[in-house]
Protein backbone atom coordinates (compact mmCIF):
# COMPACT_ATOMS: atom_id res chain seq x y z
CA UNK A 1 0.00 0.00 0.00
CA UNK A 2 1.45 3.40 -0.97
CA UNK A 3 -0.04 5.01 2.10
CA UNK A 4 1.48 2.41 4.38
CA UNK A 5 4.95 2.98 2.97
CA UNK A 6 4.56 6.73 3.50
CA UNK A 7 3.18 6.33 6.99
CA UNK A 8 6.11 4.16 8.01
CA UNK A 9 8.14 7.36 7.83
CA UNK A 10 6.14 8.57 10.83
CA UNK A 11 7.39 5.63 12.89
CA UNK A 12 11.01 6.28 11.95
CA UNK A 13 10.75 10.07 11.90
CA UNK A 14 13.14 12.15 13.93
CA UNK A 15 10.93 15.13 14.59
CA UNK A 16 13.82 17.01 16.25
CA UNK A 17 15.38 17.47 12.81
CA UNK A 18 12.54 19.82 11.91
CA UNK A 19 13.74 22.29 14.50
CA UNK A 20 17.22 22.59 13.00
CA UNK A 21 16.11 22.57 9.36
CA UNK A 22 13.06 24.81 9.45
CA UNK A 23 13.04 28.60 9.36
CA UNK A 24 9.79 28.51 11.34
CA UNK A 25 9.95 25.32 13.49
CA UNK A 26 6.48 25.80 14.97
CA UNK A 27 4.85 26.12 11.55
CA UNK A 28 6.82 23.16 10.18
CA UNK A 29 5.91 20.97 13.14
CA UNK A 30 2.22 21.79 12.77
CA UNK A 31 2.32 21.10 9.04
CA UNK A 32 4.10 17.81 9.71
CA UNK A 33 1.45 16.71 12.18
CA UNK A 34 -1.37 17.85 9.86
CA UNK A 35 0.12 15.88 6.97
CA UNK A 36 0.67 12.79 9.11
CA UNK A 37 -2.88 13.06 10.49
CA UNK A 38 -4.32 13.29 6.98
CA UNK A 39 -2.28 10.30 5.79
CA UNK A 40 -3.39 8.31 8.81
CA UNK A 41 -7.00 9.25 8.08
CA UNK A 42 -6.62 7.98 4.52
CA UNK A 43 -4.99 4.81 5.82
CA UNK A 44 -7.98 4.26 8.12
CA UNK A 45 -10.26 4.59 5.10
CA UNK A 46 -8.27 1.93 3.27
CA UNK A 47 -8.31 -0.35 6.30
CA UNK A 48 -12.08 0.08 6.58
CA UNK A 49 -12.47 -0.60 2.86
CA UNK A 50 -10.34 -3.73 3.15
CA UNK A 51 -12.39 -4.88 6.14
CA UNK A 52 -15.54 -4.33 4.10
CA UNK A 53 -14.06 -6.52 1.33
CA UNK A 54 -13.31 -9.22 3.92
CA UNK A 55 -16.89 -9.13 5.17
CA UNK A 56 -18.08 -9.36 1.57
CA UNK A 57 -15.92 -12.46 1.12
CA UNK A 58 -17.62 -14.03 4.13
CA UNK A 59 -21.02 -13.33 2.58
CA UNK A 60 -19.91 -14.75 -0.76
CA UNK A 61 -18.72 -17.92 0.96
CA UNK A 62 -22.10 -18.29 2.64
CA UNK A 63 -23.89 -17.84 -0.68
CA UNK A 64 -21.49 -20.24 -2.37
CA UNK A 65 -22.06 -22.88 0.31
CA UNK A 66 -25.80 -22.41 -0.07
CA UNK A 67 -25.46 -22.80 -3.85
CA UNK A 68 -23.47 -26.03 -3.40
CA UNK A 69 -26.15 -27.44 -1.15
CA UNK A 70 -28.86 -26.33 -3.58
CA UNK A 71 -27.22 -27.89 -6.66
CA UNK A 72 -26.55 -31.06 -4.72
CA UNK A 73 -30.23 -31.38 -3.83
CA UNK A 74 -31.19 -30.65 -7.43
CA UNK A 75 -28.83 -33.33 -8.72
CA UNK A 76 -30.27 -35.80 -6.23
CA UNK A 77 -33.82 -34.93 -7.26
CA UNK A 78 -33.02 -35.25 -10.96
CA UNK A 79 -31.36 -38.61 -10.43
CA UNK A 80 -34.31 -39.85 -8.38
CA UNK A 81 -36.47 -38.99 -11.35
CA UNK A 82 -34.12 -40.77 -13.73
CA UNK A 83 -32.96 -37.46 -15.26
CA UNK A 84 -29.27 -38.26 -15.42
CA UNK A 85 -28.51 -35.44 -17.84
CA UNK A 86 -30.04 -32.88 -15.50
CA UNK A 87 -28.36 -34.59 -12.57
CA UNK A 88 -25.00 -34.38 -14.37
CA UNK A 89 -25.52 -30.67 -15.13
CA UNK A 90 -26.47 -29.99 -11.54
CA UNK A 91 -23.38 -31.82 -10.33
CA UNK A 92 -21.24 -29.76 -12.74
CA UNK A 93 -22.64 -26.56 -11.21
CA UNK A 94 -22.07 -27.99 -7.76
CA UNK A 95 -18.44 -28.73 -8.64
CA UNK A 96 -18.03 -25.24 -10.04
CA UNK A 97 -19.37 -23.77 -6.80
CA UNK A 98 -17.09 -26.01 -4.76
CA UNK A 99 -14.05 -24.81 -6.72
CA UNK A 100 -15.21 -21.25 -6.26
CA UNK A 101 -15.72 -21.89 -2.53
CA UNK A 102 -12.19 -23.22 -2.21
CA UNK A 103 -10.83 -20.12 -3.91
CA UNK A 104 -12.92 -17.78 -1.75
CA UNK A 105 -11.86 -19.57 1.42
CA UNK A 106 -8.20 -19.13 0.44
CA UNK A 107 -8.80 -15.43 -0.21
CA UNK A 108 -10.60 -15.12 3.13
CA UNK A 109 -7.70 -16.73 5.00
CA UNK A 110 -5.31 -14.25 3.41
CA UNK A 111 -7.71 -11.40 4.06
CA UNK A 112 -7.93 -12.31 7.75
CA UNK A 113 -4.14 -12.29 8.10
CA UNK A 114 -3.84 -9.02 6.21
CA UNK A 115 -6.67 -7.48 8.21
CA UNK A 116 -4.97 -8.35 11.49
CA UNK A 117 -1.69 -6.91 10.25
CA UNK A 118 -3.35 -3.73 9.07
CA UNK A 119 -5.14 -3.29 12.38
CA UNK A 120 -1.88 -3.75 14.28
CA UNK A 121 -0.11 -1.30 11.98
CA UNK A 122 -2.96 1.17 12.35
CA UNK A 123 -2.77 0.97 16.13
CA UNK A 124 1.00 1.43 16.02
CA UNK A 125 0.69 4.45 13.73
CA UNK A 126 -1.98 6.00 15.93
CA UNK A 127 0.30 5.60 18.94
CA UNK A 128 3.25 7.06 17.04
CA UNK A 129 1.16 9.97 15.85
CA UNK A 130 0.05 10.69 19.41
CA UNK A 131 3.69 10.57 20.51
CA UNK A 132 4.55 12.93 17.66
CA UNK A 133 1.82 15.34 18.79
CA UNK A 134 3.18 15.32 22.34
CA UNK A 135 6.71 15.78 21.02
CA UNK A 136 5.49 18.60 18.78
CA UNK A 137 3.87 20.39 21.73
CA UNK A 138 7.01 19.96 23.83
CA UNK A 139 9.28 21.24 21.06
CA UNK A 140 7.03 24.23 20.39
CA UNK A 141 7.12 25.17 24.08
CA UNK A 142 10.91 24.78 24.12
CA UNK A 143 11.28 26.73 20.89
CA UNK A 144 9.14 29.61 22.19
CA UNK A 145 11.13 29.66 25.41
CA UNK A 146 14.41 29.65 23.48
CA UNK A 147 13.21 32.48 21.24
CA UNK A 148 12.20 34.52 24.29
CA UNK A 149 15.51 33.85 26.00
CA UNK A 150 17.46 34.75 22.88
CA UNK A 151 15.43 37.93 22.48
CA UNK A 152 16.21 38.90 26.06
CA UNK A 153 19.89 38.10 25.57
CA UNK A 154 20.01 40.14 22.36
CA UNK A 155 18.31 43.04 24.12
CA UNK A 156 20.81 42.91 26.96
CA UNK A 157 23.68 42.66 24.47
CA UNK A 158 22.30 45.69 22.65
CA UNK A 159 22.13 47.66 25.86
CA UNK A 160 25.67 46.68 26.78
CA UNK A 161 26.91 47.80 23.37
CA UNK A 162 25.31 51.22 23.79
CA UNK A 163 26.36 51.35 27.46
CA UNK A 164 23.96 54.02 28.79
CA UNK A 165 26.22 54.53 31.82
CA UNK A 166 28.77 56.16 29.53
CA UNK A 167 26.22 58.93 28.96
CA UNK A 168 26.06 59.47 32.70
CA UNK A 169 29.83 59.61 32.82
CA UNK A 170 29.90 62.33 30.17
CA UNK A 171 27.16 64.24 31.96
CA UNK A 172 29.08 63.96 35.24
CA UNK A 173 32.15 65.46 33.54
CA UNK A 174 30.06 68.41 32.34
CA UNK A 175 28.62 68.95 35.82
CA UNK A 176 32.06 68.78 37.41
CA UNK A 177 33.40 71.26 34.87
CA UNK A 178 30.56 73.65 35.57
CA UNK A 179 31.11 73.24 39.30
CA UNK A 180 34.77 74.10 38.79
CA UNK A 181 33.84 77.15 36.70
CA UNK A 182 31.39 78.34 39.36
CA UNK A 183 33.98 77.85 42.08
CA UNK A 184 36.54 79.76 40.07
CA UNK A 185 34.06 82.57 39.47
CA UNK A 186 33.25 82.70 43.17
CA UNK A 187 36.93 82.73 44.12
CA UNK A 188 37.53 85.49 41.60
CA UNK A 189 34.65 87.46 42.98
CA UNK A 190 35.69 87.08 46.62
CA UNK A 191 39.31 87.86 45.77
CA UNK A 192 38.23 91.21 44.27
CA UNK A 193 36.22 92.10 47.35
CA UNK A 194 39.11 91.26 49.66
CA UNK A 195 41.36 93.58 47.65
CA UNK A 196 38.91 96.48 47.98
CA UNK A 197 38.50 95.87 51.72
CA UNK A 198 42.26 95.75 52.11
CA UNK A 199 42.51 99.12 50.40
CA UNK A 200 39.91 100.53 52.77
CA UNK A 201 41.75 99.11 55.76
CA UNK A 202 45.04 100.55 54.56
CA UNK A 203 43.44 103.98 54.04
CA UNK A 204 41.92 103.85 57.49
CA UNK A 205 45.25 102.87 59.00
CA UNK A 206 47.02 105.71 57.18
CA UNK A 207 44.46 108.20 58.48
CA UNK A 208 44.99 106.97 62.01
CA UNK A 209 48.75 107.46 61.67
CA UNK A 210 48.29 110.98 60.36
CA UNK A 211 45.98 111.76 63.28
CA UNK A 212 48.51 110.40 65.72
CA UNK A 213 51.25 112.46 64.10
CA UNK A 214 49.17 115.63 64.36
CA UNK A 215 48.49 114.90 68.03
CA UNK A 216 52.20 114.32 68.67
CA UNK A 217 53.12 117.67 67.03
CA UNK A 218 50.54 119.43 69.11
CA UNK A 219 51.91 117.82 72.25
CA UNK A 220 55.46 118.95 71.47
CA UNK A 221 54.36 122.44 70.67
CA UNK A 222 52.49 122.55 73.98
CA UNK A 223 55.57 121.52 75.97
CA UNK A 224 57.82 124.07 74.27
CA UNK A 225 55.68 126.98 75.44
Amino acid sequence: MPLLSRLKDLVRANINDLISKAEDPEKSLNLYIEDATEQLRQFKVEVSRFEADRIQLVDQIKHCQAAIDDWHEKAKLALQQSEETLARQALERETHEKNRLSKLQGELAEAKDTSEQLKEQLQLLEEKLEEAREKRDDLIRRNRRAVAQKGAADAIAGVSLVDPLSKFDRMEEKVERREAEAKAAYVGMTSGLDYEFDKLKKAQSSNEVEDALDKLKAEINSESK
